[in-house]
């Protein structure tokens, strides 16, 4: 939840209120009343399909029950943020603490409509969030560890840092904005301590994070108020009206202090900084500039343009060839596996239930490592970089890698999107791609059914089904339990869920 920063002679790279990492989602019997606040929060989008938002649900009471603190990692006015354990699946997570006491009526509406966004966006580099606790005294929103740290701590501690890392860091940042903004989300608090690396691997994804002062803004509608961080805010936003521009000169300020390790403005106060954003007069010729290509220069100029109407949308900047030179260039150094969308053509018609528990362990229990190479093959095959695979795309896939076209791509985009979007998304796309055969002989299904337990009893009861897995029908779990229930007892050991899922494979 960003606020404007009062100091404009420091280097901008403060530590302010942290960031949900986050946690797994789960019915239990303190989660099947979800508070009033949250409305249906668990079951908002079942009508939709199988989405990974489904997954996200709210419970009341004690959060020690379902998480071990392990440290605190970091606090500000609102909250303070931990890493800790989920006691049912041992998975390490981040919690964000919201007390009560130190939250007015507009800031516990703008907590809320950032869960509600942020269990909406569904992309590899936004981070993601598992559940929302509520106790009598707080709040406790779960979210992804990504514990690779903040994006300008990781340049500064790279040798050698050059054009071509900071490309890779700016694509991963524009195309999730991109994604926002063709969901109709502003992020409008874009800066580095917002940008986050899942971990300290030297390829580790950038992840945009706090979408605590994010709007959505429908097609020609503006924002009216003046949020956000001083060093990043666009020249417009003091006027009192933009829109989703605002992220691309906020993006475009991030860029010219990832090539040059300095802000584009010096002032000496606040007032006299805004002057300068107002104005945009800043340099790129003399200096480090020097050796700086033209191309990234040239994007920065279009970014960073006073009028919005002359800056670059989202994805201009993708399609801009500073950034296709990169993409070109790194598609060569990155192995590609034609496993993926041959496994897209696999994916048949399965149970709804098969589905949703394979959607819940790719969005709620796979890990950074778990998703990596499939992360490298969604982006390769999504070419506009809005965070999506359309049909066009998932043809052109298959061509690139050497495969044999599907000769009913309509019957694989039907089976794969399964929240009927008319699109793959990232979560679809990984579910489907995924060697379930071998994944099921892993340690993942039994995280799930350890998170769905809620009674820890070693079971699963129909009800503890029906709280985890929303949106099923009445006559498909009693399908379900016809198939699963090999003993008749009611209910679903680990051993017969693991044959059902294994014969829907089948």
């Amino acid at each position: 939840m960003g606020c404007c920063q009062s100091k404009v002679e420091k280097a901008p790279i403060k530590k302010q209120d942290p960031e949900l990492p986050t946690s797994s989602s789960k019915g239990s019997s303190s989660s099947k009343q979800a508070s009033n606040k949250f409305g249906n929060f668990g079951n908002a989008q079942a009508s939709k399909g199988i989405r990974k938002g489904n997954f996200i649900q709210t419970k009341q009471g004690d959060v020690k029950q379902f998480y071990q603190i392990i440290k605190e990692i970091g606090s500000g006015g609102f909250g303070t943020v931990y890493t800790v354990k989920d006691r049912r699946s041992g998975l390490q997570r981040a919690m964000k603490e919201l007390p009560k006491d130190r939250m007015d009526r507009e800031s516990n509406e703008k907590m809320l409509e950032e869960v509600e966004i942020l269990r909406e966006l569904d992309h590899p580099n936004i981070m993601k969030i598992y559940e929302v606790i509520e106790s009598a005294k707080s709040y406790f929103i779960i979210s992804e560890f990504l514990s690779g740290g903040e994006l300008f701590d990781k340049i500064i501690e790279t040798q050698g840092f050059n054009e071509k890392i900071a490309a890779k860091y700016f694509v991963d940042m524009m195309s999730a904005i991109n994604y926002c903004h063709s969901n109709g989300i502003v992020h409008r608090d874009l800066k580095p301590e917002n940008l986050l690396l899942e971990s300290a691997d030297s390829n580790a994804n950038l992840k945009v994070i706090d979408f605590g002062i994010s709007q959505r803004l429908m097609p020609g509608a503006k924002l009216t108020s003046s949020n956000g961080t001083l060093f990043y805010m666009a020249p417009e936003v003091f006027s009192g009206s933009h829109d989703e521009k605002c992220d691309i000169w906020s993006a475009g300020t991030i860029l010219y202090i990832m090539l040059c390790g300095q802000p584009p403005f010096y002032a000496d106060s606040d007032t006299a900084y805004v002057k300068l954003i107002q104005k945009g007069h800043f340099n790129l010729s003399k200096g480090i500039w020097s050796s700086i290509s033209e191309d990234a220069k040239d994007l920065l100029r279009k970014m960073l343009a006073v009028s919005p109407t002359k800056r670059l949308s989202a994805q201009d900047t993708l399609n801009h060839p500073w950034v296709i030179k990169y993409l070109n260039n790194s598609v060569e150094e990155t192995p590609i596996s034609s496993e993926a969308l041959s496994n897209l053509g696999k994916f048949r018609d399965q149970s709804k239930i098969a589905k949703s528990i394979k959607t819940f362990i790719t969005s709620q229990i796979f890990t950074a490592k778990d998703e990596a190479n499939l992360v490298k093959i969604f982006k390769r095959v999504d070419k506009n970089g809005d965070g999506k695979l359309s049909r066009a795309e998932l043809m052109e896939g298959y061509n690139e890698l050497g495969l044999t076209s599907p000769t009913d791509i309509e019957a694989i985009m039907k089976n794969c999107d399964t929240d009927n979007s008319g699109f793959i998304d990232f979560t679809e796309f990984v579910t489907a791609t995924t060697e379930w055969n071998q994944m099921l002989n892993q340690n993942q299904l039994k995280q799930a059914f350890q998170i769905y337990d809620a009674s820890g009893d070693g079971t699963l009861s129909l009800d503890e089904l029906k709280t985890s897995i929303p949106g099923i029908e009445d006559t498909e779990w009693k399908k379900f339990l016809d198939e699963a229930d090999k003993d008749g007892d009611g209910v679903i050991t680990f051993a017969e869920l693991k044959d059902y899922l294994l014969s829907k494979l089948n």
